[in-house]
């Protein structure tokens, strides 16, 4: 595996414009498996975006990675920026 092969999976809530980073460091069939397993349980209003990672993000945690959020900030292509929010498990 590459690391130009790698995902992020974000999940956005479009009305309230932030997003949360669900997982990180997904080959390309994790980060869909990931979407095809979750995707059915989104509430009316969220959704999942994928975005490319250059390299493997150090964090455990998607959460704690301020890689993903300066990918979100710089790569989404969402405007308004969509603002940061923890969630909690």
């Amino acid at each position: 595996m590459t690391d130009e092969q790698l995902k992020l999976v974000i999940l956005y809530h479009a009305a309230e414009n932030w997003y949360s980073p669900s997982a990180h460091n997904q080959t390309p069939a994790e980060a869909q498996a990931f979407i095809d397993q979750w995707g059915p349980h989104l509430k009316p209003g969220f959704s999942f975006l994928l975005l490319d990672q250059r390299k493997r993000h150090r964090a455990a945690d998607p959460n704690d990675c301020r890689t993903c959020r300066d990918i979100v900030r710089t790569s989404s292509g969402l405007e308004p920026k969509p603002k940061f929010k923890r969630r909690t498990p």
